[in-house]
């Protein structure tokens, strides 16, 4: 027997002494003790037991199981840091690494362990706790190094219903792809920190709350060595209710700096990011570094390339911070690609977001907003983006929700993809502004209420000027425009055509109240193209110098509310130029052309058409969302 054994077996002795009532339990993945597994250990433990587990990687996800043990590497007994770093439990990326869920008590310790690469385990409607996930317990953790673990929530430690005694534990580099990167702690959950013994969270990312998030939670004193940064906002430590954190730091990783900062694809986050010569290279640690307010705000710069998890090293959701632009070099060729793996763009609880602007955003994938997500009163303008090939259950490629207003300029929806509503873009209880917007080529799962283009839930009330929405798919009894209860768009020289609906293609349920003008619904595949929902009431549709197939026979009330049929209106081909790629400009003889309002005031009109061509030509508005220019095509 070596040195180094006779000297680990006279610890052990001396620690059996200590603990004369207690049984040890030992693991070591080379078989010279009583298991080669911890869960093994912890599952021939009784309350009070200690497993003791060797140096090694041990690639297990395991579950206390309600036992009230001490599960330890020689950390415990030697007090040496290098035994933490030595004594690894990898989840492989099969669930959460460690699991409290039965009841354990504040003597239930983990202690001197890296506990990474864990995925979260599913829980309330969403994966959590990629690292530890702790559901009425109060556990212990103690000297340990929790790191590059992944979950929707809570990547690094989630707790529900629990109570947390962390002690000299490091929380850093992890990844939630929804909220609370390092620690979320929620229904009535608490956490107590260490004075003597603090511990560090830092550099974790998340779509909202990087470091720390609380719901439902009492004030939250934070007590570390180490944190991201000296005085954290929202963007760090998000609360719900808000301020019910107290923070006390001694060291930071980042200091700040207010000024525009700039990143490439072949930047390094070791420059200063001040200079297009000197970029960074990951989008999330400019948003982290940047500092700005409402007296100076600031823009993240981003030169053309792809920035993507395969190809840069890109953390997504990027976690939007008020009074910061995302600002690209260009539409075409400044590509944000999440590889299919979460949202793109978080702007969660806040009204002082900026730009988001000329970029192209694509191959995301979330359960709601695959490409942007806007929460709680998130108003930016987004202008000169394109948004393509994302996905999610709702809102394939933008989901705006609970108060969320932004402004949409010039931006392309195409080719995403919603499993059960809103392929293009979900509103609930939102009310953005859309000014020359296509919607194109966007598809939704067959199921009741899906809506292919754009679905209005609850409350949403949004304005639409020059917005084409064509070839958009949508099976069963779905529809390209889908409107819930209480839902009130104002239509301003859109453009619907040519979507593959076999039913309806504008479907109204209940309350809603819908005003078109200067619009062309024409859709060949379509029976109607308002449709009320025979169970709804109270629906109304006004409709002026609006060009609709069938005229007023276009529109289904089944008795569940009123048409008012102004004047203007006709039924007659528009005549779109066509041609491959297709396209929705009219042409020479259309009947659109000077066929609009005569008086075109409140009508929100930009100054540029869909085609960024002169708006009204001729004294007259065209009907539609391209003006005729004289010219014949």
């Amino acid at each position: 027997m070596n040195i180094r054994k006779l000297f680990l077996l006279f610890i052990i002795l001396l620690f059996v002494i200590g603990v004369l009532h207690a049984n040890i339990l030992i693991v070591d993945i080379n078989g010279t003790g009583n298991y080669t597994t911890i869960q093994e250990g912890i599952d021939n433990s009784v309350n009070g037991d200690t497993v003791l587990v060797y140096p090694g990687t041990y690639y297990e996800n395991i579950n206390y199981n309600g036992k009230n043990i001490i599960l330890t590497s020689f950390y415990l007994i030697t007090q040496n840091r290098s035994y933490a770093d030595s004594t690894i439990i990898d989840g492989n990326q099969n669930g959460s690494v460690v699991t409290f869920e039965n009841g354990e008590d504040t003597t239930a310790v983990l202690c001197g362990f890296t506990i990474q690469n864990g995925s979260g385990t599913y829980d309330l409607h969403n994966i959590r706790g990629g690292g530890i996930l702790s559901k009425n317990a109060d556990p212990k953790i103690s000297n340990c190094i929790i790191k590059n673990n992944k979950a929707d929530g809570g990547a690094g430690i989630h707790c529900r219903y629990s109570h947390i005694i962390l002690e000299n534990t490091t929380i850093c580099h992890n990844h939630a792809y929804l909220a609370g990167g390092g620690v979320y702690l929620r229904d009535s959950s608490t956490a107590t920190f260490s004075t003597m013994n603090r511990c560090n969270i830092y550099l974790n990312y998340a779509g909202r709350g990087c470091d720390i998030e609380t719901y439902q939670v009492q004030e939250l004193h934070v007590i570390v060595d180490t944190f991201t940064v000296m005085n954290p906002d929202s963007y760090f430590a998000l609360s719900q209710p808000e301020n019910n954190f107290t923070f006390d730091i001694l060291n930071v990783k980042i200091v700040p700096t207010n000024q525009d900062l700039y990143v490439s694809p072949n930047g390094d986050n070791t420059n200063s990011g001040l200079t297009q010569s000197d970029p960074l290279k990951i989008i999330a640690y400019a948003l982290t570094k940047i500092a700005s307010d409402s007296t100076h705000p600031n823009t993240i710069h981003l030169a053309n390339g792809m920035y993507s998890p395969s190809i840069t090293g890109e953390i997504f959701p990027l976690n939007c911070r008020s009074y910061v632009s995302i600002i690209g070099e260009s539409q075409e060729n400044t590509i944000l690609d999440g590889n299919n793996l979460s949202g793109l763009i978080a702007c969660i609880f806040g009204d002082n977001y900026f730009y988001i602007e000329n970029l192209t955003i694509q191959n995301g994938h979330a359960s709601v907003g695959g490409g942007l997500h806007f929460s709680t009163n998130s108003n930016p303008i987004v202008k000169n983006v394109t948004l393509q090939n994302n996905s999610a259950s709702g809102g394939g490629a933008i989901m705006c929700s609970n108060n969320s207003n932004p402004i949409f300029e010039y931006v392309t929806i195409e080719d995403n993809y919603a499993e059960s509503i809103g392929g293009g873009i979900y509103l609930s209880n939102s009310s953005p502004l859309l000014k020359n917007v296509i919607i194109s080529n966007n598809s939704v799962q067959p199921v009741w209420g899906s809506s292919a283009g754009i679905n209005l839930s609850n409350n949403s009330n949004p304005t639409l000027v020059d917005v084409l929405i064509a070839n958009n798919t949508s099976d069963g009894l779905g529809s390209i425009i889908g409107n819930g209860i209480n839902s009130c768009p104002i239509l301003n020289n859109i453009t619907v055509a040519n979507n593959n609906i076999p039913t309806n293609v504008i479907y109204c349920t209940f309350n809603n109240n819908l005003n078109f003008n200067n619009c062309i619904l024409f859709n060949t595949e379509s029976n109607y193209e308002i449709n009320f929902d025979e169970s709804g009431y109270s629906n109304e549709v006004t409709i002026s110098y609006t060009d609709i197939k069938n005229g007023d026979d276009g529109i289904q009330t089944n008795g569940a509310g009123t048409v008012n049929w102004l004047e203007g209106n006709i039924d007659s081909i528009p005549q779109f130029v066509g041609g491959d790629p297709f396209s929705y400009e009219l042409s020479e003889g259309s009947p659109c052309i000077d066929a609009g309002t005569p008086d075109t005031t409140g009508l929100h009109l930009p100054a540029t058409d869909l085609a960024g061509n002169q708006r009204i030509y001729n004294g007259r508005i065209d009907i539609g969302a391209y003006e005729y220019q004289g010219v014949g095509i």
